[in-house]
């Protein structure tokens, strides 16, 4: 039988030992079973393999006390496919998965009622999952509340009450048993309580700030470790609750304080635009603590969000050539103090950057951060363009496309390190990233690397800055010509009324199915041709989403182009109104991207409102 199925690695001949492995006496010898059985046939979800239907049944077998150790652990990984099967789409779970659920539904019901209290936990969640016959699962958990004497069981059963609330938000008995738990002698039950009636009453957290600090302070706040819905994360999870209160949530970062309270503020400064100024005093203060790694998570988010209150503190961490010390130096950048300039011309110059090689990316939810990490050297430092000649000299590109591309951003004050961005252009990795560059320096690089631009102009970015530097564009016009991806229409575009022939392929690419394509073949057109309508047709229609609180990457370039625009971009002024309107912070990635693109959004929206139309197009 075996021999026909597959899991996530192929046929599944091998599932049979492991499960018989599960069961072994040796603890070690079932954990290791386990745990390539959970990595084949679940591993990170996505489908139900053929495998699962057929390894259910022994599971159960195992769960129900066959297995002499990890039982809650294997509980768990039946959730985990009981949870796929009902959360992917049907054609990813194999058809003989629902027959062999059924089937062994009236023993894993039964874990309900395991002696072991921590079976008997990740039962609650195995139980809570969709896909389950929901009368039987109602009736097990309640009858299991009326007798059930653990208690951080208790806790986890009020996690899944709070389940069949959501899903049945009739069931009157549910609640008031709910709201009657509220304020229960043992705080940390009245904790559970909420986080369950948070599902379907979210306002109610943020009026229970007080209790939910007495429990946070709570010693017995220790015991949830053991619970099978939050372990570990019951703080960060009930900071979660109030994330759509910014008072509230402000208030309960402060009072928690510590590592929680600065994941509760970042979560909330990266929410929302207004905060108490109690936050930015909280970070200001967290500047002295004793952890270092506190200091600089603090010292990070009050650069992302810059504190001018913060600046002698952060410039007291700024010569410490440590973590907490990058992040006071980026932060004495962003408030525009010219204290930076030495501890970043010591970096640059030194063996230790202290700011990020490449820019890294990740992505929140509201309500959620996962730590501060500092920029790239260019999203740092490309701001410090008035203090470009000082720097410059220390700059020491090496094999970073992050200094090519900060010299770049700096201009024809970046001229003194042209030669260097010119020994990279026969670097095939590299050679892009440094022409790039040397074109953006222009003119001003002409002596350093006019002729070995010219000799490497079969790649389109050293021929286009060929002609940045020199002023020639036959090159460029040869090499861009046929663009169709997202840099080489950028670049074509900024040849302007030179790449006027273009404009009819420009136009038809603005109904490309890739909306960066649509985007830069629309700006480029507006560039080579003046006119503005097809552009502001294109982009307004890209950028639209910005107005619901929808944002993506190339929304944020659009707006930015449509500002660029100007007056003739009346059509997308609604949608920068509703831009500066938004109480929350707009942006697609997260970290200290958040502030970034938000900041941006507001610029371009400022911009675009402004009654003073933008600077001529000119050809850069």
């Amino acid at each position: 039988m075996w021999d026909d199925l597959e899991h996530n690695y192929g046929p599944a001949t091998d599932v049979p030992g492991w499960l018989a492995d599960c069961a072994s006496d040796d603890a070690e010898t079932a954990r290791a079973a386990l745990g390539e059985l959970d990595a084949a046939v679940y591993h990170q979800g996505g489908w139900i393999c053929s495998a699962a239907p057929a390894t259910l049944p022994f599971l159960a077998d195992l769960a129900a006390g066959r297995a002499v150790h990890h039982r809650p652990q294997i509980v768990e990984l039946i959730r985990d496919l009981v949870h796929e099967a009902g959360t992917v789409e049907p054609k990813w779970v194999d058809k003989a998965w629902p027959a062999a659920l059924e089937q062994a539904f009236p023993r894993l019901i039964t874990l309900i009622d395991d002696p072991d209290p921590e079976v008997r936990r990740e039962a609650t969640r195995l139980l809570s999952r969709a896909g389950l016959p929901q009368p039987a699962v109602t009736a097990a958990i309640r009858r299991r509340w009326q007798v059930e004497q653990d208690r951080i069981t208790r806790w986890d059963l009020i996690a899944a009450l709070g389940v069949l609330l959501e899903r049945h938000r009739d069931a009157a008995d549910i609640r008031a048993l709910l709201h009657d738990l509220l304020d229960d002698p043992d705080v940390q039950t009245g904790l559970a309580a909420t986080h369950a009636l948070a599902r379907t009453e979210p306002d109610l957290p943020p009026a229970r700030v007080p209790q939910l600090l007495a429990a946070i302070r709570d010693p017995g706040l220790a015991a949830w470790t053991g619970s099978a819905w939050f372990s570990k994360s019951i703080t960060p999870r009930t900071g979660r609750l109030l994330h759509h209160d910014p008072v509230a949530s402000a208030r309960f970062a402060v009072a928690v304080g510590g590592d929680s309270g600065l994941r509760q503020a970042a979560a909330l400064l990266a929410e929302w635009r207004a905060v108490a100024p109690s936050v930015h005093d909280f970070l200001l203060g967290r500047l002295a603590d004793d952890d270092a790694g506190i200091r600089f998570q603090a010292a990070g988010l009050l650069a992302c969000v810059p504190y001018p209150a913060a600046a002698d503190a952060l410039a007291a961490l700024a010569g410490n050539h440590t973590a907490d010390g990058d992040a006071a130096v980026w932060g004495l950048a962003r408030l525009g103090d010219p204290r930076c300039l030495t501890p970043i011309r010591e970096r640059l110059a030194g063996p230790r950057l202290g700011f990020g090689p490449n820019p890294g990316f990740c992505t929140t939810r509201p309500g959620e951060w996962h730590g501060f990490e500092m920029p790239s050297v260019d999203e740092a430092l490309i701001p410090l363009a008035a203090h470009a000649a000082t720097l410059v000299p220390a700059v020491r590109v090496g094999s970073s496309h992050a200094l090519c591309r900060l010299l770049g951003a700096w201009g024809a004050a970046s001229a003194p390190a042209a030669p260097q961005l010119v020994a990279l252009l026969g670097r095939p990795n590299l050679e892009a990233t440094a022409a790039t560059a040397l074109g953006d320096i222009g003119p001003a690089a002409a002596d350093a690397a006019a002729a070995d631009l010219r000799r490497h102009a079969a790649l389109p970015a050293a021929a286009w800055a060929y002609w940045r530097v020199t002023g020639d564009p036959e090159l460029a016009l040869a090499a861009l010509t046929p663009a169709t991806n997202q840099q080489e229409l950028r670049k074509l575009g900024a040849l302007g009324p030179l790449a006027a022939a273009e404009a009819d392929r420009l136009r038809q690419l603005t109904k490309d199915r890739s909306d960066w394509v649509r985007t830069e073949a629309a700006y480029a057109h507006y560039r080579v041709t003046a006119d503005p309508s097809v552009a502001v047709a294109t982009l307004t229609e890209v950028a639209r989403p910005l107005a619901e609180g929808v944002c993506a990457p190339v929304m944020t370039a659009a707006l930015g182009y449509l500002a660029a625009i100007g007056p003739a971009a009346e059509p997308a002024h609604p949608i920068a109104r509703a831009v500066l309107d938004s109480p929350k912070r707009l942006a697609y990635f997260g970290g200290w991207h958040v502030f970034e693109e938000d900041e941006r959004l507001q610029a371009a929206a400022i911009t675009l409102l402004s009654p003073i139309p933008p600077g001529p197009i000119g050809i850069a």
